[in-house]
Protein backbone atom coordinates (compact mmCIF):
# COMPACT_ATOMS: atom_id res chain seq x y z
CA UNK A 1 0.00 0.00 0.00
CA UNK A 2 1.13 3.41 -1.00
CA UNK A 3 1.61 5.87 1.88
CA UNK A 4 -0.30 8.86 2.05
CA UNK A 5 0.58 12.09 1.11
CA UNK A 6 -2.21 14.23 2.34
CA UNK A 7 -4.04 14.76 5.87
CA UNK A 8 -7.73 14.39 7.13
CA UNK A 9 -7.37 18.14 7.85
CA UNK A 10 -6.67 18.72 3.77
CA UNK A 11 -9.41 16.79 2.74
CA UNK A 12 -11.68 18.37 5.26
CA UNK A 13 -10.88 22.26 4.17
CA UNK A 14 -11.20 20.88 0.57
CA UNK A 15 -14.32 19.56 1.09
CA UNK A 16 -15.29 22.82 3.31
CA UNK A 17 -14.24 25.12 0.43
CA UNK A 18 -16.29 23.33 -2.25
CA UNK A 19 -19.82 23.15 -0.26
CA UNK A 20 -19.45 27.21 0.87
CA UNK A 21 -17.56 28.46 -1.70
CA UNK A 22 -14.65 30.80 -0.60
CA UNK A 23 -11.75 30.24 2.00
CA UNK A 24 -13.65 32.32 4.54
CA UNK A 25 -17.05 30.63 4.37
CA UNK A 26 -14.84 27.59 4.62
CA UNK A 27 -12.49 28.99 7.58
CA UNK A 28 -15.67 30.18 9.42
CA UNK A 29 -17.28 26.41 9.80
CA UNK A 30 -14.22 24.73 10.08
CA UNK A 31 -13.53 27.86 13.17
CA UNK A 32 -9.84 27.79 11.42
CA UNK A 33 -8.01 31.11 10.41
CA UNK A 34 -8.64 32.05 6.41
CA UNK A 35 -4.91 31.52 6.20
CA UNK A 36 -4.51 28.38 7.32
CA UNK A 37 -7.82 26.57 5.35
CA UNK A 38 -6.06 28.68 2.45
CA UNK A 39 -2.73 26.39 3.13
CA UNK A 40 -4.09 23.24 3.86
CA UNK A 41 -5.43 23.42 0.34
CA UNK A 42 -2.31 24.78 -1.47
CA UNK A 43 -0.36 22.11 0.35
CA UNK A 44 -3.08 19.26 -1.02
CA UNK A 45 -2.56 20.52 -4.63
CA UNK A 46 0.91 20.45 -4.15
CA UNK A 47 1.21 17.14 -3.13
CA UNK A 48 -1.56 16.29 -5.51
CA UNK A 49 0.38 17.93 -8.69
CA UNK A 50 -2.44 19.66 -10.38
CA UNK A 51 -5.09 22.49 -9.22
CA UNK A 52 -8.60 21.76 -7.60
CA UNK A 53 -9.83 25.63 -7.99
CA UNK A 54 -9.82 27.49 -11.10
CA UNK A 55 -9.21 31.04 -8.31
CA UNK A 56 -9.55 33.41 -11.47
CA UNK A 57 -13.40 33.14 -10.44
CA UNK A 58 -15.37 34.41 -7.64
CA UNK A 59 -16.94 32.02 -6.03
CA UNK A 60 -14.20 29.57 -6.47
CA UNK A 61 -15.09 26.96 -9.22
CA UNK A 62 -14.11 23.48 -9.02
CA UNK A 63 -11.55 22.06 -11.89
CA UNK A 64 -12.33 19.49 -13.56
CA UNK A 65 -9.93 16.94 -10.97
CA UNK A 66 -11.54 18.97 -8.26
CA UNK A 67 -15.14 17.66 -8.94
CA UNK A 68 -13.64 14.21 -9.58
CA UNK A 69 -12.04 14.59 -6.02
CA UNK A 70 -14.83 16.60 -4.49
CA UNK A 71 -16.98 13.17 -4.32
CA UNK A 72 -14.21 11.01 -3.14
CA UNK A 73 -13.70 13.56 -0.54
CA UNK A 74 -17.30 13.30 0.57
CA UNK A 75 -17.39 9.51 1.05
CA UNK A 76 -13.95 9.95 2.56
CA UNK A 77 -15.65 12.01 5.49
CA UNK A 78 -18.41 10.11 6.36
CA UNK A 79 -15.73 7.02 7.08
CA UNK A 80 -14.19 9.68 8.96
CA UNK A 81 -16.69 10.42 11.24
CA UNK A 82 -18.27 6.54 11.54
CA UNK A 83 -14.26 5.73 12.54
CA UNK A 84 -14.55 8.51 15.08
CA UNK A 85 -17.98 7.42 16.95
CA UNK A 86 -16.54 4.48 16.63
CA UNK A 87 -13.45 4.99 18.35
CA UNK A 88 -15.00 7.26 20.99
CA UNK A 89 -17.15 4.19 21.86
CA UNK A 90 -14.46 1.73 22.01
CA UNK A 91 -13.70 1.89 25.61
CA UNK A 92 -16.95 0.66 26.58
CA UNK A 93 -16.80 -2.43 24.03
CA UNK A 94 -13.25 -3.75 24.91
CA UNK A 95 -13.26 -6.23 27.60
CA UNK A 96 -10.55 -7.19 29.80
CA UNK A 97 -10.57 -11.28 30.43
CA UNK A 98 -9.16 -12.85 33.49
CA UNK A 99 -8.28 -16.85 33.66
CA UNK A 100 -9.73 -17.87 37.35
CA UNK A 101 -8.75 -21.73 38.87
CA UNK A 102 -10.79 -23.06 41.33
CA UNK A 103 -10.97 -26.55 42.99
CA UNK A 104 -14.13 -29.26 43.11
CA UNK A 105 -14.86 -27.22 46.76
CA UNK A 106 -15.50 -23.79 45.11
CA UNK A 107 -19.29 -22.83 45.18
CA UNK A 108 -19.99 -22.57 41.81
CA UNK A 109 -23.29 -20.79 42.62
CA UNK A 110 -20.77 -17.97 43.87
CA UNK A 111 -18.80 -18.65 41.07
CA UNK A 112 -21.96 -17.53 38.73
CA UNK A 113 -22.45 -14.71 40.46
CA UNK A 114 -18.77 -13.21 40.44
CA UNK A 115 -18.98 -13.92 36.49
CA UNK A 116 -22.13 -12.28 35.91
CA UNK A 117 -20.70 -9.16 38.41
CA UNK A 118 -17.68 -8.43 36.70
CA UNK A 119 -19.97 -8.55 33.35
CA UNK A 120 -21.11 -5.81 34.06
CA UNK A 121 -17.68 -4.00 33.97
CA UNK A 122 -16.72 -5.71 30.41
CA UNK A 123 -14.33 -7.96 32.04
CA UNK A 124 -14.85 -12.12 31.17
CA UNK A 125 -13.99 -14.51 33.68
CA UNK A 126 -12.68 -17.93 32.20
CA UNK A 127 -13.34 -20.36 35.17
CA UNK A 128 -10.68 -23.34 35.01
CA UNK A 129 -11.63 -26.33 37.14
CA UNK A 130 -8.07 -27.43 38.54
CA UNK A 131 -6.21 -28.66 42.13
CA UNK A 132 -4.29 -26.03 43.89
CA UNK A 133 -0.53 -27.17 43.13
CA UNK A 134 -1.06 -26.35 39.61
CA UNK A 135 -2.98 -23.36 39.53
CA UNK A 136 -0.25 -21.95 41.46
CA UNK A 137 1.90 -23.13 38.74
CA UNK A 138 0.00 -21.70 36.02
CA UNK A 139 -0.49 -17.83 38.22
CA UNK A 140 3.65 -17.72 38.78
CA UNK A 141 4.02 -18.58 34.98
CA UNK A 142 1.13 -15.76 34.17
CA UNK A 143 -0.66 -18.61 32.40
CA UNK A 144 -4.20 -17.57 35.27
CA UNK A 145 -4.52 -14.44 36.83
CA UNK A 146 -5.74 -15.86 40.10
CA UNK A 147 -7.00 -18.98 42.29
CA UNK A 148 -9.66 -19.59 44.72
CA UNK A 149 -8.59 -22.62 47.01
CA UNK A 150 -8.70 -24.01 50.47
CA UNK A 151 -6.40 -22.28 52.59
CA UNK A 152 -2.89 -24.19 53.29
CA UNK A 153 -2.48 -22.31 57.13
CA UNK A 154 1.25 -21.37 55.69
CA UNK A 155 3.07 -18.40 54.19
CA UNK A 156 2.83 -18.14 50.52
CA UNK A 157 6.26 -15.88 51.16
CA UNK A 158 6.97 -13.97 47.83
CA UNK A 159 5.74 -16.68 45.09
CA UNK A 160 2.23 -15.74 45.59
CA UNK A 161 -0.13 -13.62 47.40
CA UNK A 162 -3.29 -14.06 49.43
CA UNK A 163 -6.62 -12.88 50.84
CA UNK A 164 -9.19 -14.64 52.97
CA UNK A 165 -12.81 -15.06 50.68
CA UNK A 166 -15.04 -16.64 53.54
CA UNK A 167 -15.45 -20.36 54.81
CA UNK A 168 -17.35 -23.25 54.06
CA UNK A 169 -19.14 -26.12 55.98
CA UNK A 170 -18.16 -29.75 55.15
CA UNK A 171 -20.07 -32.76 56.12
CA UNK A 172 -20.20 -36.44 55.81
CA UNK A 173 -22.22 -38.14 53.05
CA UNK A 174 -22.69 -41.18 52.15
CA UNK A 175 -25.58 -43.96 50.60
CA UNK A 176 -28.51 -44.93 52.97
CA UNK A 177 -27.43 -48.31 55.04
CA UNK A 178 -24.07 -47.27 53.96
CA UNK A 179 -23.26 -47.27 58.05
CA UNK A 180 -24.76 -48.69 60.54
CA UNK A 181 -27.83 -46.63 62.08
CA UNK A 182 -27.34 -43.76 64.80
CA UNK A 183 -24.41 -41.51 65.34
CA UNK A 184 -21.04 -42.73 62.98
CA UNK A 185 -18.06 -42.78 65.48
CA UNK A 186 -14.33 -41.60 63.87
CA UNK A 187 -13.86 -45.53 64.08
CA UNK A 188 -16.45 -45.83 62.00
CA UNK A 189 -15.29 -43.59 59.35
CA UNK A 190 -11.91 -44.71 59.38
CA UNK A 191 -12.81 -48.43 58.57
CA UNK A 192 -14.91 -47.59 55.65
CA UNK A 193 -13.62 -46.58 52.21
CA UNK A 194 -13.37 -42.80 51.80
CA UNK A 195 -13.27 -41.13 48.62
CA UNK A 196 -11.14 -38.03 48.66
CA UNK A 197 -12.60 -35.76 45.78
CA UNK A 198 -8.58 -34.45 44.64
CA UNK A 199 -6.09 -36.15 42.88
CA UNK A 200 -3.74 -34.81 45.22
CA UNK A 201 -3.50 -33.30 48.76
CA UNK A 202 -1.09 -31.21 50.54
CA UNK A 203 0.12 -32.98 54.08
CA UNK A 204 -1.93 -30.65 55.91
CA UNK A 205 -5.18 -31.01 54.40
CA UNK A 206 -4.78 -35.06 54.21
CA UNK A 207 -4.37 -34.98 57.58
CA UNK A 208 -7.67 -32.41 58.34
CA UNK A 209 -9.49 -34.57 55.85
CA UNK A 210 -8.63 -37.89 55.24
CA UNK A 211 -9.80 -40.39 57.85
CA UNK A 212 -9.67 -43.94 56.56
CA UNK A 213 -6.51 -45.36 55.10
CA UNK A 214 -8.38 -47.21 52.29
CA UNK A 215 -9.45 -44.47 49.63
CA UNK A 216 -10.31 -43.83 46.41
CA UNK A 217 -9.40 -40.79 44.53
CA UNK A 218 -11.31 -38.58 41.87
CA UNK A 219 -11.50 -35.41 41.21
CA UNK A 220 -14.39 -35.27 38.52
CA UNK A 221 -17.58 -34.31 40.03
CA UNK A 222 -19.97 -36.52 37.83
CA UNK A 223 -17.80 -39.35 38.67
CA UNK A 224 -18.01 -38.51 42.88
CA UNK A 225 -21.38 -38.60 42.77
CA UNK A 226 -22.25 -41.66 40.85
CA UNK A 227 -19.34 -43.39 43.47
CA UNK A 228 -21.18 -41.86 46.29
CA UNK A 229 -24.38 -43.34 44.80
CA UNK A 230 -23.25 -46.71 44.28
CA UNK A 231 -22.05 -46.66 48.12
CA UNK A 232 -18.02 -47.21 46.50
CA UNK A 233 -17.22 -44.72 49.94
CA UNK A 234 -17.91 -41.96 52.23
CA UNK A 235 -16.77 -38.48 51.44
CA UNK A 236 -16.50 -35.03 53.23
CA UNK A 237 -18.26 -32.72 50.87
CA UNK A 238 -19.12 -28.63 51.19
CA UNK A 239 -22.64 -28.57 52.29
CA UNK A 240 -23.29 -26.70 49.18
CA UNK A 241 -22.95 -29.26 47.23
CA UNK A 242 -26.40 -30.59 48.34
CA UNK A 243 -25.18 -33.96 48.35
CA UNK A 244 -28.23 -35.33 50.10
CA UNK A 245 -30.09 -34.43 47.05
CA UNK A 246 -28.46 -37.06 44.91
CA UNK A 247 -30.26 -40.63 44.78
CA UNK A 248 -29.75 -42.36 47.73
CA UNK A 249 -27.29 -40.33 49.83
CA UNK A 250 -27.63 -38.92 52.71
CA UNK A 251 -25.86 -36.80 55.64
CA UNK A 252 -24.25 -38.50 58.07
CA UNK A 253 -24.46 -37.65 61.63
CA UNK A 254 -20.94 -38.28 63.20
CA UNK A 255 -21.10 -36.16 66.31
CA UNK A 256 -17.76 -34.41 65.30
CA UNK A 257 -19.16 -31.14 65.77
CA UNK A 258 -19.36 -28.14 62.89
CA UNK A 259 -16.20 -26.72 63.81
CA UNK A 260 -14.25 -29.36 62.49
CA UNK A 261 -15.87 -29.83 59.42
CA UNK A 262 -15.20 -26.18 58.01
CA UNK A 263 -13.01 -24.52 55.49
CA UNK A 264 -11.70 -20.98 54.57
CA UNK A 265 -11.20 -19.74 51.15
CA UNK A 266 -8.62 -18.36 49.94
CA UNK A 267 -7.86 -15.93 46.60
CA UNK A 268 -4.50 -16.20 45.06
CA UNK A 269 -2.41 -13.98 42.72
CA UNK A 270 1.34 -13.11 41.75
CA UNK A 271 3.14 -10.14 43.92
CA UNK A 272 2.15 -6.73 42.18
CA UNK A 273 -0.39 -7.43 39.83
CA UNK A 274 -3.51 -5.81 42.01
CA UNK A 275 -2.43 -2.90 40.36
CA UNK A 276 -4.45 -4.15 37.56
CA UNK A 277 -7.84 -3.05 37.39
CA UNK A 278 -9.41 -5.98 36.18
CA UNK A 279 -7.76 -8.38 38.78
CA UNK A 280 -8.51 -5.42 42.00
CA UNK A 281 -12.31 -5.57 40.37
CA UNK A 282 -11.95 -9.54 40.81
CA UNK A 283 -10.95 -9.73 44.18
CA UNK A 284 -13.40 -6.36 45.29
CA UNK A 285 -16.14 -8.78 43.73
CA UNK A 286 -15.42 -12.04 45.72
CA UNK A 287 -15.51 -9.66 48.92
CA UNK A 288 -18.79 -8.31 47.78
CA UNK A 289 -20.49 -11.20 46.69
CA UNK A 290 -19.81 -13.85 49.49
CA UNK A 291 -21.03 -15.68 51.17
CA UNK A 292 -22.50 -18.32 48.35
CA UNK A 293 -26.27 -18.06 48.46
CA UNK A 294 -28.06 -21.81 48.29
Amino acid sequence: MNPLNFTLAQIEAFACVCETGTLTHAARRLKKDRSTVSELIEYLEIDLGYALFDRSTRPLRLTEAGELLWRQSRLFLHEAQAFAQVARHITGQLSARLTLCYDLFTPRDFLLRVQRELAQHQIRLEPILCERAEAEAWIEEGLADAGLFQALNRTINDRLQWRAVGSISLAVYACAGFFPAGAVSQFHLASRTQLIPFRTLPNWLTQRLQIADDVLRTNDVQMLREMLCAGNGWAFLPEHMHAETWPGVVRVDTGMGDSALSQTLVALWKPGQTGQPALAQLLATFVQTWPAAD
